[in-house]
């Protein structure tokens, strides 16, 4: 991947509305909110893209301080070879949800998720 990849990806992000807070990209959606972060997998410009995402709501303090990493929901979505294209795919499914009823019901739908008992205890 190359910078023009993850600049792209940065700017979609914005464009469907993400916000950084403390440091870090966050979509408000409903009671949801979802944190998404561009990391690269390795060093150098070549190295490959992915998401890193969490979801947290309200229901489940303390905010994350951390970004995506310390919500109760996190998954890592390699962007692959189509990272804009990959990305979108992505935001059109999270952004779909907005409340815990919705999430719970989508839980097989988001790749790889990691829930914590704390949110599989609100679902």
């Amino acid at each position: 991947m190359s910078a023009a990849d993850r600049t792209a990806v940065v700017k979609l992000l914005k464009a469907r509305g993400a916000k950084t807070r403390r440091g870090h990209l966050r979509i408000p959606v409903g009671e949801l909110f979802w944190y998404v972060d561009v990391l690269a997998d390795g060093v150098g410009p070549t190295a490959p893209l992915r998401l890193e995402v969490g979801c947290w709501t309200g229901a489940l303090p303390p905010e994350p301080d951390g970004g995506a990493v310390d919500c109760p929901l996190l998954m890592d979505v390699p962007l692959g070879s189509d990272p804009v294209g990959t990305a979108t795919a992505l935001l059109d499914r999270i952004t779909a949800l907005g409340d815990l009823a919705g999430l719970g019901r989508s839980l097989g739908d988001l790749p790889g998720a990691l829930v914590d008992q704390r949110l599989r205890d609100l679902l």
